[in-house]
């Protein structure tokens, strides 16, 4: 069988260049700046696609999340508004359409001098009623009387929370003195600060809660009761006779007249620094020498304020009860204040003068 090797050499030749042919216009094709170009502007726009769907899911993620903080705040606003637009008890009773001489505001006033007992003035001074975080003058008290060393650490625990819209910068784990909790329950009117104080008590809460109205009965407070020791609880109530006899008490030490009079302070919680304010307007006021105060704020007790003055010559305490706001708490007092200071110019004119020469 002869075979044309010439034919069949030139055959294969042919049919392998045929075959390489198109591998090497596609690998040239692949190798073009214009194809990698092409592949490059392909992959940017996936990647740009994928970035754009992430953003958009992350911001539909983010408004949803707005949308229900927005309306939890909405809900939260809406019960203090009802919370605080509620009328308190004292209001109910229709204490605060009564009538005086001074057209105050608040439905109970008292106006005492601290050293004689004598009233200067008065407004429902004998009616009980809630007292909201004045409460905490009485917890004050009681950690004063005792022996308990205002150095001694105390460690903020969970079970000093307590439930209240009023907010606290004591937190769990936090070790302060018990001088410094006194300040925050006084100065700031701190909840926790307050629970904290007759949770470490000797005997604890219970034995501190019997200890309260324990004092008030030895001052003669007769028409008062205390439940717990920060006030949030109804059941503490008083009268504004009673509360000026607390107030006397309490002037008697140094540490409740300092922790209650300071307009700031810092102290030491561990490694935290805490700034405490007063939650009282007129301390700072040059015109007021006040010796001690408390506020207070429940729904059912109003806004209330305790203070000790001196002032026309006098050493004064005076006591506000359910006012309808904390301006008109302030303007109460200086009225209060206006009055006792004229009526001691009144009486110094009528001292001087005889009884005949008047006629």
């Amino acid at each position: 069988m002869n075979f044309n090797w010439k034919k069949i050499v030139l055959t294969l030749g042919l049919g392998a260049f045929v075959a390489t042919v198109p591998l090497c216009v596609t690998v040239a094709e692949a190798a073009s700046p214009q194809s990698v170009k092409t592949t490059k502007k392909k992959v940017v726009k996936k990647q740009v696609k994928k970035t754009h769907r992430k953003a958009s899911a992350s911001k539909a993620k983010y408004a949803t999340k707005k949308k229900v903080a927005k309306r939890y705040s909405k809900k939260r606003k809406a019960r203090r508004v009802v919370r605080r637009s509620a009328p308190s008890q004292a209001t109910l009773a229709g204490l605060r359409q009564t009538p005086d001489l001074l057209n105050l505001g608040s439905s109970v006033a008292l106006a005492v001098d601290q050293d004689t007992g004598e009233e200067l003035f008065s407004k429902n001074a004998d009616i009980e009623l809630p007292i909201a975080s004045v409460t905490k003058l009485m917890t004050a008290l009681v950690i004063a009387e005792s022996d308990l060393s205002m150095n001694e650490k105390i460690k903020i625990s969970r079970a000093d929370y307590v439930r209240s819209t009023a907010r606290s910068k004591l937190r769990k784990g936090m070790v302060m003195t018990r001088g410094a909790v006194l300040k925050a329950a006084l100065m700031s009117s701190d909840n926790r600060a307050a629970t904290a104080l007759a949770r470490t008590y000797p005997g604890g809460r219970k034995a501190f809660v019997q200890q309260m109205n324990e004092t008030a009965k030895r001052l003669g407070m007769n028409d008062s009761a205390f439940a717990d020791p920060s006030g949030l609880d109804n059941r503490n109530h008083s009268t504004a006779r009673d509360l000026a006899k607390l107030v006397t008490e309490a002037h008697k030490h140094e540490v409740i007249r300092e922790s209650s009079t300071l307009p700031m302070t810092h102290v030491k919680a561990g490694r935290y620094q805490l700034r405490l304010t007063t939650t009282n307007r007129l301390i700072g006021n040059p015109d007021w020498q006040i010796g001690i105060q408390k506020t207070g704020f429940t729904t059912a007790a109003g806004r209330c304020m305790v203070v000790q003055s001196e002032f026309a010559d006098r050493r004064v305490v005076m006591v506000l009860l359910d006012s309808p706001n904390s301006a008109q708490r302030a303007k109460d007092m200086q009225t209060m204040r206006r009055f006792v200071e004229s009526e001691e110019r009144i009486n110094e004119q009528f001292s001087e003068v005889r009884p005949f020469e008047m006629f």
